[in-house]
């Protein structure tokens, strides 16, 4: 009678411990699901930001290369603090190719916020470029908007708000 008891309570214990196991087991799925979703959820509110950009075009055709304060010189330009697809048409007479537009905290280049690489287009005689910007993280307020050409490596600056 003792070895169908131990046999007994040895069998209790292997089904308590597969129990103890499933339950954890069960425990840690439901966890793992629980971060999962709550992951899922937030990257699909970035991804709907990011997949519907706001678009922005900001029209440089008339502007001028001027130092300081000058006639027709262009205005502060205004861009959300959004993920925007930014259309810049390019003043006249800019060469094709590559083009980065950066935006920039400072005129001389420093603290850059937001950048885009893209080749020209062209709309009859004007230039333009295309970029996605995510400016959904920059705080309101003046920045600067540059267009550098790929050969020249010169980078022209253009007053910009955040709003």
């Amino acid at each position: 009678m003792s070895r169908i008891a131990a046999l007994r309570n040895e069998n209790r214990e292997r089904n308590r411990k597969t129990a103890y196991a499933l339950a954890g087991a069960t425990c840690l799925i439901l966890v793992a699901a629980t971060f999962g979703w709550f992951y899922l959820r937030h990257n699909h509110e970035q991804t709907v930001a990011v997949a519907q950009p706001v678009s922005k075009t900001v029209d440089l055709w008339n502007a001028g290369t001027y130092r300081g304060e000058q006639p027709g010189q262009l205005q502060s330009v205004e861009l959300p603090a959004a993920v925007v697809r930014l259309t810049v048409i390019l003043p006249r007479f800019s060469p094709s190719g590559q083009y980065l537009i950066a935006v920039t905290r400072k005129e001389d280049g420093t603290g850059l916020v937001a950048e885009g690489l893209a080749p020209t287009g062209a709309v009859g005689q004007k230039e333009n470029v295309s970029v996605t910007l995510d400016l959904r993280k920059v705080t309101a307020g003046a920045y600067f908007l540059s267009t550098t050409h790929e050969q020249d490596q010169a980078a022209y600056y253009y007053p910009l708000q955040i709003k």
